[in-house]
């Protein structure tokens, strides 16, 4: 399994601020990585918090969660990185598309790297998948600022992804095309 997960939240208005993944070596948590002061741990948390940890251990056991985007605090996001978050939202579970594609699909098409830069310091893996974009030539990258993939293989894996030899295959790929046809 992937380990402990920390979630920040604003306990007054049920925005979440932050999922932080652990540390791949020792799949504890890193509390040096919480981007606020203050921050308290909680042992009894609310029935949004109790539902977001619900749906965040379903994500990994490998079952298709939507999360309301609109729970999700942006103020510190610049227009690009919110439009890469929101369209990177969009993508099916299941399915996997490219950095390249996704900065054509926000209308950026010459801004793959600051894509992937947006996606690789990612405040809500799992939430945003994330995990669903992968590099031009379809092998998988890193994931969420690190160049081990161990996670993202495996959320993709758990979503029924196929990868062979290292790349994505076809009938994985997400074509923004094929999905508005079929609409």
């Amino acid at each position: 399994m992937i380990g402990e997960i920390g979630i920040v939240w604003n306990s007054k208005t049920d925005i979440l601020e932050q999922v932080l993944l652990p540390e791949v070596s020792t799949r504890k948590q890193n509390y040096g990585k919480i981007r606020f002061n203050g921050v308290i741990t909680e042992t009894n948390p609310n029935e949004f918090i109790y539902k977001t940890m619900s749906d965040i251990k379903d994500i990994i056991l490998g079952y298709d969660v939507k999360f309301d985007i609109n729970k999700l605090d942006f103020t510190d996001l610049t227009e690009f990185q919110q439009d890469v978050l929101k369209k990177q939202q969009e993508i099916p579970y299941g399915k996997v598309t490219s950095y390249k594609k996704l900065a054509e699909m926000i209308g950026k098409p010459r801004s793959a790297r600051p894509v992937a830069n947006v996606l690789s310091n990612n405040y809500y893996p799992l939430v945003i998948p994330c995990h669903r974009t992968v590099r031009s030539d379809w092998t998988i990258g890193g994931y969420v600022g690190s160049t081990n993939n161990q996670y993202k293989q495996f959320l993709l894996e758990n979503e029924g992804v196929i990868i062979r030899k290292g790349i994505i295959s076809k009938e994985s790929r997400y074509s923004e095309e094929l999905n508005k046809n079929t609409l």
